[in-house]
Formats: structure tokens, sequence, C-alpha cells
């Protein structure tokens, strides 16, 4: 007969396995935050530990935060722990037909961050999903997970994917558009809106190994046990650096994306450009959406020349800041103890005042301190929790409904390229009407 220790030694000796099952799938084997978070939780749980596993106490522990963070402003836990439960039940969802008992599932309750290890006998359905209600958190995992794969993705390519993506998306039903987006979305929200959506296309140094492509220049030394970290290089071969203005950061494209999806949730028309081959006059008579950083287009900073803020470089920082150039304050963005960003900011700017002989034209401008700053301004401005709460915000100061043209500070807490959370941080005012 088995013992009582024994029967435990079991039970953990099957979750920690079914732990390693699960950190190799396929699900879990693209994102290493949720990994190192199902492990933290499953291997504490075992320990006797889960007292421990409070939101607070996994924040300081796990990412790092300070011991007076406050987690009701940074929802770093709370949108890992339910990526990591979305994780674990498509899972369990794909592997259902194929797992077969006595076994042990991984559930992670809605609510909790105590996993609960689950006994079956055979095969069957993965765990029901539950729903969690997040104020003040990021959402749209899913469609953001699209864009980890590195910190930059070809142009063509990424534009092709995420124009394959709407594609084949239209054959499933059109869903209401909330009213409070087409609202804050208005010149964009119809069916002949003809937007222009066009990206800043950074100026790039790429390593290709000796014989690829056009090699200028030759790569330093450091450069190649960064190379190698995730790509092959055989013995004795040589890298090489080339320019390249065929490129985009992670953010900047699941920017695109959330735009996209907007446009289409509302029936609008769209197309999409990088901006090296468009000119500023193609905005001429045409509702757009710009994406980048003044540094990088000469379409935004002409757009945004005498806007109040603006993305800048402060060389007292040595890096990009939200600069007010009306009373030279600055918002400054957050780095952890080994210099990696924390929390930096997004910039949405919209000016809905060019008149045209269909009417207002719209303009909106999404940039942001690094490509992440500026995924976390688009998903600010295509949620309507967010949008709901900032025409509140407008309403306390006497305007109806959203002015004609303003601007929005989003603060973006991030970590790995991947956008975590996003929360208004304040903002000006330009032309009400």
């Amino acid at each position: 007969m088995m013992k009582t220790g024994d029967l435990k030694f079991q039970v953990d000796s099957d979750a920690l396995q079914e732990l390693a099952s699960v950190l190799d799938s396929p699900e879990f084997h693209s994102s290493h935050r949720a990994q190192t978070l199902l492990r933290y939780l499953v291997e504490n749980a075992l320990s006797h530990r889960s007292d421990q596993l409070k939101e607070r106490t996994i924040g300081i522990e796990l990412f790092h935060r300070d011991a007076a963070y406050d987690t009701g402003h940074d929802g770093i836990v709370r949108v890992a722990a339910s990526d990591v439960r979305k994780r674990l039940m498509s899972f369990y969802s794909r592997t259902a037909s194929t797992r077969t008992g006595p076994g042990i599932r991984i559930v992670l309750p809605s609510g909790s961050y105590v996993p609960v290890f689950e006994k079956y006998e055979t095969a069957g359905p993965a765990p029901k999903e539950s729903r969690e209600k997040q104020p003040g958190v990021a959402s749209g995992e899913a469609r953001r997970r699209l864009w980890v794969a590195g910190g930059l993705v070809l142009l063509g390519a990424a534009l092709g994917a995420a124009i394959a993506l709407v594609s084949a998306s239209q054959i499933a039903a059109k869903p209401a558009v909330a009213p409070v987006l087409a609202e804050a979305w208005r010149p964009f929200a119809r069916l002949d809106a003809n937007v222009l959506l066009s990206t800043a296309t950074p100026l790039s140094l790429v390593m290709v190994p000796d014989g690829y492509g056009r090699s200028t220049h030759p790569a330093p030394p450091e450069a190649y046990p960064l190379f190698r970290q995730h790509r092959p290089l055989v013995p004795g071969a040589k890298l090489n650096m080339s320019f390249t203005d065929n490129m985009l950061g992670v953010g900047t494209m699941s920017a695109v994306v959330t735009a996209v999806n907007t446009l289409k949730s509302m029936g609008s028309s769209y197309q999409i450009l990088p901006e090296r081959v468009t000119t500023l006059s193609e905005l001429r008579g045409r509702n757009a959406i710009l994406f980048g950083a003044p540094v990088d287009s000469e379409a935004i900073s002409r757009t945004m020349e005498h806007t109040p803020l603006v993305v800048d470089y402060e060389p007292s920082v040595k890096g990009f800041v939200i600069r007010d150039r009306t009373s030279g304050q600055m918002i400054v963005p957050e780095k952890d103890g080994y210099g990696d960003f924390i929390n930096v900011y997004g910039l949405i700017t919209v000016l809905n005042a060019r008149d045209s002989d269909h009417g207002r034209l719209g303009m909106v401008v999404f940039s942001g301190i690094t490509s992440a700053g500026t995924h976390g301004a688009a998903e600010f401005f295509a949620s309507p929790r967010a949008l709901r709460n900032l025409r509140a915000v407008f309403a306390r100061e006497g305007v109806n409904g959203f002015p004609a043209a303003y601007q929005v500070v989003v603060k973006c807490t991030f970590s790995n390229l991947l956008l975590l959370a996003y929360e208004y941080h304040s903002h000006r005012i330009l032309q009400k009407e």
C-alpha cells in the first residue's frame, strides 16, 4: 500500500512532469514571461508557499517592483496571470483528444495566483475559460502575441501578414461597434473613409553573414555572441553590417494591426504604406493615421511641428522623453537597476481639423518612447473603456464629447518587447470644436 508521504511525492512528481510538458509546448515556448510566471507559481505551491502567492509579493519577487508599488495602477501581475490562464486553456484544449489518464492538469483559477492540480483518469475537455474583470489593464493579448518574435520585423512581410490576418477574419460576423469608439474615430468610421495608414521606417543597421545581401561595414567583435544567441553562424564566418529602411519595431507593427482591426470593425476602407514610398502630398484630401516617432518621420515631424507635446531626444537623460514645448517640462521613462525600460510613454495626437469637400478630415498620430509606447497609444485609442474614461475627463473641463484636436499621454508598462498594460497619464486640448 502506498503511504501518505509516497502519495504526496507522487503528486508533486506528476505535477512537475506536467509543468515540464506545458512549458515545452508551443503555447508557452514563445513567451519567456509566461514560462517564468507559471514555473514560479507551481514551484511555490508545491513548496507549501501558497500563502505567499499574492499579487504584491509576485510583483516584488518576480517582476522586480519596489515594496511600495501600487497594484491598482500597475497591473503587470494581473496581465501576466491572465495570459498564463489563456495559454493553459489553449494547451489543454489542443491536447484534450490525445491525453489519457491517469494524469494531472494545471489550472490557474480566476482571481487567484495559486495553481490547482486537477487529477483525471481519461481524456477529457479542457477546463472552461473563466472570465476576469481587470480594470486599467490592456486587452487583446492574443493579437499582440503575433509580434513577439523579434525586436524588428521586415516591413513587407509584416504588413502582408497583417493584411492576411484581417482578410481571413472578414468571413466572421461583424461585431457591434461601441458608440464611444465610433465617436472618437468619427472621421474614419465610414465606408468611404479611404484611410491612409503610414508607418515611419527607421534607418537601421542589420547584421548579416558575409555573402548575404549588400554588406558594407564589418561588424564589431561584440556583435558575434549577440548574433549567435538566436541565429546560426558557422565557425569562422564573418558578420557584416548593412543599412536598411525596410524595418519596423514590434510595437509599431502591433499598433498598425490594432488600427486595422478597429477600422475593419467600423467597415472603413484603408490603405497601408510605408512612409518611404509616400510623400507629404499623399496626406492631402485623405484621412490619415501615422505611426512612429518624429525622428524617423518627416510627415510626423511636420504634422507635429506646432503641437505642445512631442517625443523628443533629451541630452541630459541620454534618451527620448515626452517634451512639453510650452512649459519645458519632460516626462521621462523609467528603468530598472539593469538599465532596461520598465515604463515608457505613448503619445496620441488627434488633429481632426482639416476641412475638405467631403467634410472634416481625420488625422491621428500614434507616437511614443520606443515602439512599445506607439503600441500602447494605439491600444488606448482602440479601447472603449479607455475612451469612455477620457471622455469623462474632457467633460470635467466643459467639453462635450471629443475635441477636434488634442493630445493624450499614455503610460505603458512593458517587458521583453511586450506591452503589458497601459493607462491614461495626462492630456492637452488644442481645439475644442
